[in-house]
């Protein structure tokens, strides 16, 4: 087990912690402990409290670890460069569909402890709160463009994409219903398109006398 002290800041330490980290909770679940961390890795348990000085810190530090791994980044500039639309739509579901594949067990240990592990919560809402703001920024582009259907504020435009595309109903509709990636990709993307976008052959779904603002479901 490594013990000196000038490799607790050495990047490689980190990666390691972290990579144990992502082991370990694909085996260990809500079980999960910084004990458990370092012997997979090698480390003392004071390397890994340095490094991410608790539970809720690692967790925090893998989720943002895999969105390097999984280059996040090049895919939601590759998503912000499709064209306001469908297309847009159709790009930001491809990539929830690949990404959430990719961080699908520590989303599952973090999405299920959120109600009962102030830590694990805490690191979750970290999560949402991200993916909220991207969801917001892809919606106001649609805004700005002039294709959200006026019958949407943008919040509330925003809050439907981000339930809707949230790992919960990908898990469901994936692993348990056996729908396949393009399957997924293909059916959500009707469902927003229509849902959020103006239909070029109608009038948006406003009641007469509801005012601005107001959503008609149909």
């Amino acid at each position: 087990m490594t013990s000196r002290a000038d490799a607790y800041g050495d990047p490689s330490t980190r990666t390691r912690i972290l990579e144990a980290a992502r082991e370990v909770v694909a085996e260990r679940g809500m079980a999960l402990t910084l004990a458990d961390v370092a012997g997979r890795a090698g480390v003392s348990r004071q390397a890994v409290y340095l490094h991410v000085t608790d539970r809720t810190g690692l967790l925090i530090a893998l989720v943002q670890r895999m969105d390097e791994t999984l280059q996040l980044s090049e895919s939601l500039a590759r998503v912000q460069a499709a064209a306001p639309g469908p297309e847009l739509i159709e790009q930001t579901m491809a990539l929830h569909s690949t990404f959430t594949a990719g961080i699908d067990p520590v989303a599952l240990v973090l999405e299920a402890a959120q109600d009962h592990d102030p830590a694990l919560g805490a690191a979750w809402r970290d999560r949402m709160t991200f993916r909220h703001q991207v969801h917001r920024q892809i919606v106001q582009r649609l805004a700005d463009a002039g294709v959200l259907a006026p019958a949407w504020t943008v919040d509330m435009a925003t809050d439907l994409f981000h339930s809707l595309t949230l790992p919960g109903p990908w898990r469901e509709l994936t692993r348990h219903l056996g729908w396949d990636a393009e399957t997924y990709v293909q059916a959500m993307t009707a469902l927003l398109v229509r849902a959020l976008l103006v239909d070029p052959g109608e009038d948006p779904p406003v009641a007469p006398g509801s005012g601005p603002g107001v959503l008609v479901l149909r």
